[in-house]
């Protein structure tokens, strides 16, 4: 959904520091109008302080943020084209659904058939449109959520933030919303900024994820791209199962520990080689290599597999087969094509 025109969203320098503290260092981002961009990292990166910022609920300390091409920087949130799900929800126990997402409209003292309208319709997209007189307390966890979610989209923001707001969840529930957010998504064409710290979910729903580590961010890009080429081994290591192996290059020439040589360009030093499960196969004349452990997930075999060079490799086949050739002792040849593995210069 990205486009050539200008971002919705535009962060030029933004950072926060709490005193000698730095919570978010200086970064920028554009995110298009359409898109739904993840902040995906681990608790304690500053993604949550990067979206109240967006919210306004936090002012820099430096940077400009603009929305459609107007600075909000300095605007508090109610003047902001935003609105926000909180993990919370932050529902009013003492009204009913319908009051609940009528409320912004109500504090602007917008007209009663146009409130009745807007609510039923904020209602329908999420599927509670017969729910409109309940009360909170008769709610599931995932209604109250689907409440909240309307609540924010009656306002009708240009962009669309939502903290964690599946954290509370249980797993089945989650995907069942994850599903929600993707349709409702498809079906308005908004523009979402969604934070988590799952990298499934981030992958799940979003179309442009940046990933942050440390008050940083590391890389921004589409899913599969911060997947198949990670740009740090933050990055490498935090999003899904890899393998990284220890090598040298030397006048463009790489060397594994583990003793597999290719070329590579870029300066002598240390690297790291970084190869997804999915991308190694058993491979006439390839790496020798001893079957630690083999775990059956259904879908998938994952294998664990110990190297000349003692470290260990991940291979993961979905052949449901392959159980018996990959009995804990056995010797297997192991390999993968080139273009299936990132070399990153080692720190």
């Amino acid at each position: 959904m990205t486009s050539a025109t200008a971002p919705l969203l535009k962060l030029s320098g933004v950072s926060k520091s709490f005193g000698p503290v730095t919570a978010v260092a200086p970064l920028d981002l554009d995110v298009a109008a359409g898109d739904f961009c993840a902040i995906l990292g681990p608790s304690g990166c500053g993604k949550s302080t990067l979206l109240r910022m967006i919210a306004g609920f936090i002012e820099p300390s430096a940077g400009k943020i603009a929305i459609a091409g107007q600075d909000v920087t300095r605007l508090g949130p109610e003047k902001r084209p935003t609105n926000m799900v909180f993990q919370s929800y932050g529902l009013f126990p003492h009204l009913t659904v319908a009051e609940n997402v009528a409320f912004g409209l109500a504090l602007q003292k917008r007209p009663r058939a146009e409130i009745a309208e807007r609510t039923q319709e904020a209602l329908r997209l999420v599927r509670l449109e017969t729910f409109g007189e309940r009360s909170i307390d008769r709610l599931s966890g995932g209604q109250q959520q689907r409440v909240a979610l309307a609540r924010a989209l009656i306002m009708r923001p240009k962009v669309l933030l939502l903290d964690e707001p599946l954290a509370a969840l249980d797993l089945k529930l989650r995907h069942q919303m994850q599903e929600e957010l993707r349709r409702i998504h498809q079906e308005i064409g908004g523009t979402f900024i969604f934070v988590t710290h799952d990298q499934s979910e981030a992958f799940a729903l979003a179309n442009l994820v940046a990933v942050m580590n440390e008050g940083k961010v590391e890389q921004i890009g589409s899913p599969d791209r911060i997947y198949l080429h990670p740009a740090t081994l933050f990055v490498a290591d935090f999003v899904g199962e890899t393998t990284i192996l220890a090598g040298e290059r030397r006048k463009g020439r790489v060397r594994l520990k583990a003793g597999l040589e290719f070329d590579s360009k870029g300066a002598d030093g240390p690297v790291r080689v970084v190869v997804r499960p999915e991308r190694v196969e058993v491979r006439f004349g390839g790496i020798p290599a001893v079957v630690t452990d083999a775990v059956f997930f259904g879908s998938s075999l994952k294998v664990s597999l110990k190297l000349p060079s003692g470290e260990m490799l991940i291979l993961r086949s979905s052949d449901a087969n392959a159980g018996e050739h990959f009995r804990p002792g056995a010797n297997v040849n192991v390999g993968w094509d080139a273009k299936d593995q990132q070399v990153i210069d080692a720190p």
